[in-house]
């Protein structure tokens, strides 16, 4: 099969693309650098350099491509609403245009979980009826709500859109090997009232899983949750992963009501005042981590064939 893929040299991009070349597809990649597309052409794939917010052009770049896959983006909440929502949001919008004009027949985005998150409350086993959520005050999640809603909307008889929303994605180059440890180490990151809570995560390698399943389905369903199996221990996998990465555990707990309180806090500090940086804690945060959060994985099972055989052995 011919593949477009985005954001191949980010962490889940890069894993997806070894998945998919091993198993025999020819891929494109969309690249920024002349250093990505030598590494995409070293990989075994080719690249294609041009802007994805032109859709005019990538477009033309698309001919014969059957299935256009999205894994493109910003994943850092700490960015602007400005980044997120231009990164997400409006770059899904313009990719979907040139995947349509182009007449790609499959367009799968790597959305999130999280887009389902209202606030700070607990979640358990939910599943893809719950609906998606619009919060100004949770500027990632709500970017990428949206650009969810688009691809949904984008399907038609010429193209099928399914999104696939991952819940925390672990492997080799994660965000605990490239935010949560370094955070640690500069001391800016602890539990929110001890850790100590049921959450779902997901082996890059049983995303890679899903996407090729997803690849072959024929189905109506449009969304599907993906994680392993079994919901892990918060505080003892962001621990065991730390350990495995060489960064050490930290010991600072906050509750929840304060880190909220502090949040709001510093939010408002960098929005009125000409701080330099990011505020170290935002209210976002303490919703993606600080609370017990879980998923059903049972639509994927039954329509995708799913088998989620990874999981995390410290």
């Amino acid at each position: 099969m011919k593949i477009f893929l985005t954001g191949a040299s980010g962490f889940i991009g890069s894993h997806l693309l070894g998945s998919l070349i091993g198993s025999g597809h020819e891929v494109i990649c969309a690249v920024r650098s002349e250093l990505q597309e030598k590494a995409m052409l070293e990989r075994g794939a080719q690249a294609w350099p041009g802007d994805l917010f032109d859709s005019g052009t990538l477009a033309k770049g698309l001919q014969g491509v059957e299935t256009f896959i999205h894994a493109a983006g910003c994943r850092d909440i700490s960015s602007s609403k400005q980044v997120l929502d231009t990164q997400n949001a409006l770059l899904t919008q313009a990719v979907l245009v040139a995947a349509e004009e182009a007449g790609v027949s499959q367009f799968i985005f790597i959305g999130a979980a999280s887009v389902v998150i209202p606030g700070p409350i607990p979640m358990m086993n939910i599943d893809e009826t719950y609906p998606i959520i619009n919060q100004e005050f949770l500027p990632y999640i709500r970017s990428k709500a949206q650009a969810e809603q688009m691809v949904l909307i984008a399907r038609s008889k010429k193209m099928k859109t399914v999104v696939l929303r991952p819940t925390f994605v672990w492997g080799s180059g994660d965000s605990i090997d490239s935010l949560i440890g370094p955070a640690v180490e500069r001391g800016q990151f602890g539990w929110f009232s001890g850790g100590r809570y049921p959450f779902s995560v997901c082996s890059v390698m049983n995303l890679c899983e899903a996407v090729e399943k997803t690849l072959a389905y024929s189905g109506t369903e449009q969304i599907f949750f993906i994680s392993d199996r079994e919901p892990v221990d918060f505080r003892s996998f962001i621990s065991a992963r730390l350990t495995a990465s060489g960064y050490p555990i930290p010991k600072f707990t906050i509750s929840r009501r304060l880190a909220w309180w502090l949040a709001r806090f510093t939010e408002n500090g960098w929005k009125y005042l000409p701080l330099p940086g990011r505020p170290p804690l935002v209210r976002e945060m303490i919703c993606l981590m600080g609370y017990p959060f879980t998923v059903s994985i049972q639509r994927a099972v039954k329509e995708l064939g799913y088998e989620a055989t990874q999981k995390y052995s410290p």
